[in-house]
Order: structure tokens, then sequence, then C-alpha cells
């Protein structure tokens, strides 16, 4: 997968490309991870009061563990690509995005992204027999500033390829810092998952199971996650970019025999140079 950080006047664009299946497979972790690379440079070139929309290429780290019953680790390192505009975003990790109103404390926005499978039958032997496609959501988000460093957002979301057609609800809090100079964005909120959409990722279906995979749905859940990013310039147009990302499952999902654990951690770090 290919990210690329692109400046067009005074917004920030993003546009992102596959170059690989690796890569291609290796972006579903920073789906999971619900704030990407692009959204790290984004916020950090908030504190500029001139940010100018950009078109950049780069490479990015892309590294995660899985929940999945002996499902490996995997890395990946990709070269990348990313547009965005004042008010029409496309990439990858956010699909086709549209801002329908954005103000000093309130901005709402549409927007229609892929999520590429939690898995695969060859991933190991206990996934055997079973697959999970990729799928693709349509949300409406908004967001509110409470203070000048604080940031809510609330993001509801429906399945719409008719894979499982269920949906999900996020809701999450921002917190921007700058420790010794450097800006971060904590950030920390909890996404709920409807019976359909848990029922589709960690569930095991009656012709599914075996005598080592028991048919089980788990219902809805409450998945809660924390992150962390950063970004760091180094030049006029070059820069780095952090983002660590640990999401949570509740025991009911963790009940599930295709599932091995209970967290996960997710990786992103990138070189970006700019136009």
């Amino acid at each position: 997968m290919t990210f690329i950080l692109v400046r067009v006047k005074n917004k920030l664009i993003k546009c992102s490309i596959t170059l690989t299946k690796k890569g291609f497979e290796m972006m579903k972790l920073s789906l999971l991870a619900h704030l990407t690379a692009a959204t790290v440079v984004l916020s950090a070139g908030a504190t500029h009061a001139e940010e100018k929309s950009e078109l950049s290429i780069g490479m990015v780290y892309v590294g995660g563990d899985s929940v999945y019953a002996n499902v490996k680790s995997s890395s990946a390192i990709m070269p990348s690509i990313s547009y965005r505009s004042n008010k029409l975003n496309v990439s990858v990790q956010e699909g086709l995005a549209y801002k329908v109103t954005s103000g000093d404390k309130v901005s709402v926005g549409v927007s229609i992204r892929p999520n590429f499978r939690p898995y695969k039958s060859s991933d190991s032997a206990d996934l055997a027999g079973m697959t999970r496609d990729m799928y693709v959501d349509g949300s409406l988000n908004a967001s509110y500033k409470l203070t000048s460093f604080l940031t809510a957002k609330l993001e509801a979301a429906t399945e719409l390829s008719s894979k499982f057609s269920g949906n999900s609800v996020g809701l999450s809090l921002g917190q921007q810092a700058l420790i010794g100079g450097q800006p971060f964005i904590f950030q920390a909120g909890a996404k709920w998952l409807d019976a359909k959409r848990a029922n589709y990722l960690y569930g095991v279906k009656a012709s599914e199971a075996n005598g080592q995979r028991a048919q089980y749905a788990p219902g809805s859940a409450i998945l809660p996650y924390v992150s962390v990013q950063t970004f760091h310039p180094l030049t006029k147009q070059t820069s780095l970019f952090a983002n660590v990302n640990v999401n949570f499952l509740p025991t009911n999902l963790t009940d599930s025999a295709i599932v091995k654990s209970g967290s996960s951690v997710s990786t992103i770090l990138g070189f970006n140079y700019s136009f």
C-alpha cells in the first residue's frame, strides 16, 4: 500500500493506491486503528495558521498483531500517496468523505469507506473453511470542539455491501498537547457493534462449526480503544509521523473459538515529502 500526502493551496489532501497484495492486506490494520497517518499530519498541521492543501509522497511502515486464533503478526513497508481538499477527501483509509458543514466548533460529514477482509481461510488452521470478505460502510460523522485542545467525535455507520447489513456507533475524545515542543494527539474512545456486525467479524456460523470450533454468535459488543499520534517536521518539505493504536475486545467476543486475544496493537510510522 502506498500513501502520499499532497499539499494544494491551504488544504491537506490524501489519496492512496494499492501496489501489492501484501500492502492491500496490511491496510486493514490502519483501518482498525481508527486514526491514520494522514490524520496525524492533518491534526499536527492544524497548529499552523496557513496550512495548505498538500500533495506528498512517502514511505510507511505498518505493523500489528491479530486477535484471531494463530494468525501471525504482520508488517510491511509501503510507498504512499494521499489527497485531501477543503470539502472532498479520497483515500483508502477514509474512502470517499464529504464535509457537509464545518464551523469553529461543529463539523458534520458523510463518507463511504471500504473495510478490508478481517481474515481469510488460509490465515491459520483455526480459520480453515472460514472467510470474511471486505465490505463497505456508509457513515455520518460529527465533531464538536469542547475546548481549543479537546474534541469529541461521533460516527454512526451502516454496512452497504450486503455482507451482513450491520451497524456501528463510535464515540471518542481527542486531546492535543505539546510535550517538549512536540505535538501529540491522545485519543480514547469506544465503538458499539450491533449483533449482525459482531457476529460477522467474530462469530462462527453453524455451517463453519466442527469438532474444534463450536458455533458461536456473540451478539452486540462495545470495543474500547486508545491511541497516540505525533508529527515532526524535518524541513519545510519533509516530515515524520507516527500512530500507535490499542484495541480491546470484551469477553463475549473473546469467548469465540476463533479469537485468541483480548487486545491488539497496531503501529504506523511514516516519512513524507511534500511538493
